[in-house]
């Protein structure tokens, strides 16, 4: 049986991914702000460690057999029967190099404990080889709300309920070690649940050939694309001591966290749907537009939220005793806007199968991001004003790729550079507001009113007014001014508006 693409949903997949991504932050931010009162930074350190070996290798043990299920056009059974095998295959090869190379990665970490803890973590890789298939043509057929349910269920049940069950039990890194397997097998579970297809162990060559052509070059994309989002903190693990790498692994964590949500939100679904325009590059370029617009849209005033309001995120979500990462953070929330940015770049690339200019513009990147990290940290870093100028190194190297991939995209695939710089315009508007509440209420002001509570409350009153006063200045700011947001798209400001009850707000938004 032959699969072909069809027209792309992205309003009903954006829906059901915006629900999927909402419900995982707030289960993960439960998970991660429990667990960081559970565990050490140690802990963290190394289970940061074990997580950046595991994941560089896992994209190997994938050979972007994935990704090419989803950007082929036609796919059919002898595809995914295939694909099947070989993941699977791959998984047991790359678990059992893992568990050979473990004891020399610990030795370069001076850490004993770091063999069992990458050893035990490297089952995931035939756990996940399990669920290449699945979870690939759930999201080729753009099937998101099968993603929504069995993320949820995984989350609930591996992290949550095993997760904290064993670190209350004083488990230590093990708790979450477990958790992540947990949550990986059941995920694989509801995968196939919601998505069974054929299963058999023949390969057929012509169809692994095809896949193959795209996913080498995905899987080169992949790698240094994921080398160059970890080599600061290995860098940075490498010349200090644990304690320090684990309060850089989490501020750069809480960097990450808000890029992770709008890349599960949109990577998925933009590189999906891409695929199927792939043909059609005038609808393409406006996908590509409307996309920058959206995200754009709500990254640069959030960048700006993230930033002011640092400290009060850190300590809100990781406790009192990571307050002084609060500055390494707020260097590396700049880059929320500029990644985020880049994503939609990364999709476009995926989609139309010009992942050798991309593998250059990843080259490019990797390259700037570790001979700045190396620099600024010198042959050691021994405090937290060293992790702070390895921060600032990530955020020049990430503004260097965010340039790299606006040129192609110019170049290549033909957007007007005046239509792509004006996407930036509603989301530097929308910034006024924030900037604006955070000079009348800022913390320092707030702070003093505050009953003398538990820390982490305060700083949630400090969040929670700031953003409340930033939605009602931007409501005023949209009333007086509609159109400003459009970014010459007004698209979504009616499409909001088409949902609100009938209305004044509704009148001046519809405008």
């Amino acid at each position: 049986m032959t699969e072909t693409t069809k027209e792309p949903k992205f309003t009903s997949s954006l829906k059901w991914q915006s629900v999927n991504v909402t419900v995982q932050v707030v289960l993960q931010l439960l998970f991660i702000a429990a667990l960081a009162r559970l565990i050490t930074k140690d802990d963290f350190g190394l289970m940061g460690i074990a997580l950046i070996v595991v994941g560089f290798i896992e994209i190997f043990a994938q050979v972007g057999i994935g990704p090419a299920l989803i950007q082929k056009v036609e796919i059919t059974d002898s595809h995914k029967r295939t694909a099947f095998v070989i993941s699977i295959g791959l998984g047991i090869i790359f678990f059992t190099f893992t568990y050979v190379l473990a004891p020399f990665v610990a030795e370069s970490y001076s850490s004993e404990e770091l063999t069992s803890v990458l050893r035990v973590t490297a089952l995931s890789f035939i756990i996940s080889g399990a669920s290449v298939v699945p979870r690939s043509l759930l999201i080729k057929h753009m099937k998101f709300k099968s993603l929504f349910f069995s993320s949820t269920i995984a989350m609930i049940l591996g992290n949550i309920i095993l997760g904290l069950g064993m670190a209350f039990m004083e488990f230590g890194v093990w708790s979450y070690v477990f958790a992540l397997l947990a949550q990986n097998a059941i995920l694989g579970i509801c995968y196939w649940i919601a998505q069974p297809g054929p299963v058999g162990f023949k390969v057929d060559g012509l169809a692994l050939n095809e896949m193959l052509e795209y996913g080498l070059k995905s899987t080169i994309f992949n790698i240094i694309n994921y080398a160059a989002g970890k080599v600061d903190y290995m860098i940075v693990a490498y010349n200090t001591n644990l304690k320090l790498a684990g309060l850089y692994d989490r501020s750069s964590y809480l960097m990450g966290l808000p890029v992770t949500v709008l890349g599960k939100l949109g990577d998925s679904v933009l590189f999906s749907g891409m695929s199927m325009l792939q043909s059609d590059l005038e609808r393409l370029r406006s996908t590509v537009l409307k996309a920058s617009h959206t995200i754009l849209l709500i990254v640069i005033p959030l960048t700006v939220l993230l930033v002011l309001n640092a400290e009060s995120f850190t300590v809100l979500l990781l406790g009192e005793d990571y307050k002084e990462a609060s500055a390494i953070v707020t260097v590396l929330f700049i880059c929320v806007g500029l990644r985020s940015f880049i994503k939609v770049g990364d999709a476009s690339i995926r989609a139309t199968d010009s992942l050798v200019v991309g593998i250059i513009i990843k080259v490019a990147f990797l390259t700037a991001i570790s001979a700045g990290v190396y620099y600024a940290s010198g042959k050691s870093i021994i405090s937290v004003e060293g992790l702070i100028g390895a921060g600032k190194a990530v955020v020049a190297a990430t503004a260097f790729q965010a340039f790299l991939m606006i040129a192609w995209m110019t170049a290549d695939l033909k957007v007007s550079l005046f239509k792509l710089l004006r996407t930036l315009i509603p989301g530097t508007i929308l910034s006024l507001p924030v900037l604006t509440t955070f000079y009348l209420i800022g913390g320092d002001t707030i702070s003093p009113l505050l009953p003398d509570t538990v820390i982490e409350l305060q700083m949630a009153i400090i969040i929670a007014c700031h953003i409340l006063l930033t939605g009602f200045l931007s409501l005023i700011l949209a009333l007086a001014f509609p159109t400003a947001f459009d970014g010459g798209y007004p698209g979504l400001r009616h499409s909001i508006a088409g949902k609100l009850p009938s209305s004044f707000i509704k009148q001046r938004l519809s405008k």
